[in-house]
């Protein structure tokens, strides 16, 4: 479990988290939408200790992290790390080392596992995104999608409680999509939990337990993705997803319409809202 509460970050001046309180539970897949500079990755770095922040706190389990460097929090910092992963929607992986070998760095020098036990589990790993065939290609070798899998599988060789991931679809064709977030689904049955900043309303639609929506430092809304994508009650919400538009505009007439014919109306404009 997650637990946020008045979480407050200011940049050059600027209040870029505004005393936002939230929980993330057990299996629970959260996606975190809005405009842009509403705070999402900031939120999202701040949960496992990259981002420092000045006020309120952020626990995880009996580890807590609280305002100031986040070097200073030292242990608690490293304890919460290893038990919620972080996936970057740049991935960084390292360019002089094959899937397999950016998978098993961590559990040997972090974890303390001998080769032999690192590249067992290295090898499950690559196995369960799908990669087993790729475990000796370098990342110049590897398509956008194959390199976020060897990124995730990466983060999930911690064995984290928690998985965070910042854009994981900004990099991806619509198939791919799909393919992360059958993915993605498979972790969740394993009880892990997922946050995800995205701008893709499919990805959240389609894996979100619940979809909270940030702007301005603060949570506008939050709930189920059928409740909060096709009908939010937040102004600021519609106009986001283009709802504000398409409720304005005419409808067009059925005289219009040649025989044999019907208007369909789509409740999204697009797969992905953008601003």
């Amino acid at each position: 479990m997650i637990e946020v509460k008045d979480l407050c970050k200011r940049y050059e001046g600027r209040m870029v988290l505004d005393g936002i309180s939230a929980s993330f539970g057990p299996g629970e897949v959260v996606a975190l939408v809005g405009p842009s500079g509403g705070g999402k990755s900031t939120l999202l770095r701040c949960l496992n200790g990259l981002e420092p922040f000045d006020a309120g706190t952020i626990r995880v389990g009996d580890d807590v992290l609280v305002p100031g460097a986040s070097r200073a929090s030292g242990a608690g910092v490293s304890n919460i790390r290893r038990r919620v992963g972080f996936v970057f929607q740049q991935w960084h992986l390292f360019a002089h080392r094959t899937a397999l070998g950016n998978v098993i760095e961590a559990p040997r020098h972090v974890r303390g596992l001998d080769a032999r036990s690192a590249t067992e589990l290295g090898r499950a790993l690559l196995a369960k995104v799908g990669l087993s065939h790729r475990e000796q290609a370098y990342p110049s070798e590897l398509s956008g999608g194959e390199q976020q899998r060897v990124a995730i599988a990466r983060a999930l060789a911690m064995e984290p409680e928690a998985l965070l991931l910042d854009e994981p679809t900004s990099a991806l064709d619509p198939e791919r999509v799909g393919e992360l977030v059958a993915l993605l689904s498979r972790l969740r049955e394993d009880g892990l939990t997922l946050v995800a900043v995205t701008h893709e309303m499919r990805f959240a639609r389609e894996l979100a337990s619940r979809v909270m929506v940030l702007h301005g430092g603060r949570i506008l809304e939050e709930g189920p993705p059928a409740q909060v994508l096709e009908r939010p009650r937040h102004e600021r919400t519609r106009t986001f997803l283009g709802l504000a538009r398409e409720q304005s505009a005419p409808e067009p007439e059925v005289s219009s319409l040649e025989a044999g014919r019907s208007g369909v109306v789509t409740l999204f404009p697009a797969a992905t809202v953008r601003e």
